[in-house]
């Protein structure tokens, strides 16, 4: 029997915007495993749930609110191999009762579920001379709308490669998530103090591949409006050519293609003010080829 996974970025993106139920169903439809085996691994860890209930979590029909089944959620995260949380921030509040229910989270309700919101966002882009990207260096700076805030999740495309993550500044990693199936990291990264309401924090950290990657582009998509993102990029070698490029929400135009100066140095920079939703990123063609994939950020 043939096994059909979602698209290699499904799983990013529903860890970042939900809804809730579709997350859950396609990191389960990732790991491969049956409600029946879900069940059974959950009752071998002391915290025993209904196939029913689960099936009724992954269509929408109903959540975990109860603590007995919060507690499983967070045991379910590990055996799905997800970071702690990855499910639990799309919950949002609780729904209420009775015949008026409420829908599952937008993309803003879900990301303002983890705290945090995306003010400003650095990405400098290390290039090979065959063209490839052979890292990436980011630096973000968040804001807090809670309390005790510790920690952001990082989701990254990264196609068939496993690039190599490393904590730079203010932050370290947790525990990572790697989809070989479907080409997705997610990866949390703890600051090194919570952070308040109404604070910020500034964090910095690298991915570095094996090999340069193949398809010749860097873009980030944006689920909400970000205030500052600067995009630049270090050639070993100029490029033939290269342009920057940005789409809205569902492909719709939002500024369309431009040319990118490469300067005397091998540098090429793009910058987007409150931008989003929506792709921003820029991509390059040269002589040479490498073996690999395209790096995406969330």
């Amino acid at each position: 029997m043939l096994t059909i996974y979602p698209p290699r970025e499904e799983l990013a993106d529903l860890l970042v915007t939900g809804p809730f139920a579709d997350a859950l169903r396609v990191a389960i439809q990732v790991r491969g495993l049956s409600l029946e085996r879900l069940q059974h691994r959950l009752k071998v860890r002391g915290a025993p749930i209904s196939v029913t209930a689960l099936s009724y979590w992954q269509s929408g029909r109903r959540r975990p609110e109860r603590p007995e089944s919060l507690m499983a959620l967070a045991h379910l995260e590990d055996v799905l191999g997800l970071p702690e949380s990855a499910l639990s921030r799309l919950l949002g509040p609780p729904r209420p009762r009775g015949r008026s229910r409420r829908r599952e989270p937008s993309a803003r309700a879900a990301w303002d579920s983890s705290g945090l919101a995306l003010t400003a966002q650095h990405d400098r882009v290390d290039v090979a001379a065959c063209g490839g990207v052979r890292g990436v260096r980011s630096r973000q700076v968040m804001r807090a709308s809670s309390a005790n805030v510790d920690r952001w999740i990082l989701c990254q495309e990264t196609g068939s490669a496993q690039p190599a993550l490393t904590a730079v500044r203010s932050c370290r990693v947790g525990r990572i998530a790697r989809e070989r199936t479907n080409g997705v990291l997610v990866a949390e990264l703890l600051f090194d103090e919570p952070i308040s309401a109404g604070e910020s924090v500034a964090i910095e950290y690298e991915l570095v591949y094996p090999h340069p990657t193949a398809e010749h582009t860097h873009f980030r998509r944006f689920a909400e409006r970000v205030h500052d993102y600067v995009l630049e990029i270090k050639f070993q070698d100029a490029p033939d050519a290269c342009e920057q490029f940005a789409t809205g929400p569902a492909g719709t135009e939002a500024g369309g293609v431009a040319p990118a100066a490469v300067d005397d140095g091998g540098y090429a920079h793009a910058a987007a003010l409150d931008f989003g939703p929506g792709v921003y990123g820029m991509r390059w063609s040269s002589s040479t080829n490498a073996p690999g994939s395209s790096t995406q950020g969330k």
